[in-house]
């Protein structure tokens, strides 16, 4: 995870910020997407599920709950058609960062054009200014 993450801030691409607690059993971060030239911010969780690595992460973001059908309740992100299978395939040297790249990003690239066009979600600065 830290050579993605180094690799990442290296070049310039960084696109998400994690943190785990103690036992490093949840994981909790930000993660952002540009879409017209606006940022979108959000917040995600990832739990290590009990079968872990032979059972894939599931990838939360709260407050997306609800606003797509490509999430399960809770904002679990529906990553089963398209990542489980690379997962299943790929463990045990799939990890964290495997599934924020493999997972995370590509459906962050196919969600948050519609969600921003649906007036869904508001760009980080809009956000902040309401607060």
């Amino acid at each position: 995870m830290c050579k993605f993450i180094e690799f990442c801030r290296d070049s310039e691409s960084d696109w998400f910020e994690i943190d785990s607690d103690e036992l490093g059993l949840v994981w909790k971060g930000k993660c952002w997407s540009f879409f017209e030239l606006q940022r979108f911010e959000f917040d995600f969780e990832i739990e290590i599920p009990r079968g872990y690595p032979a059972t894939p992460v599931e990838i939360c973001l709260p407050q997306l709950d609800g606003k797509t059908p490509k999430m399960y309740r809770g904002g679990k992100i529906c990553l089963d058609v398209h990542f489980k299978p690379l997962w299943t395939r790929n463990f045990p040297r799939f990890g964290l960062a495997h599934a924020l790249a493999l997972g995370l990003a590509p459906w962050l690239a196919a969600e948050v054009p519609i969600l921003a066009e649906a007036g869904l979600i508001l760009p980080h600065s809009s956000e902040a200014k309401e607060s």
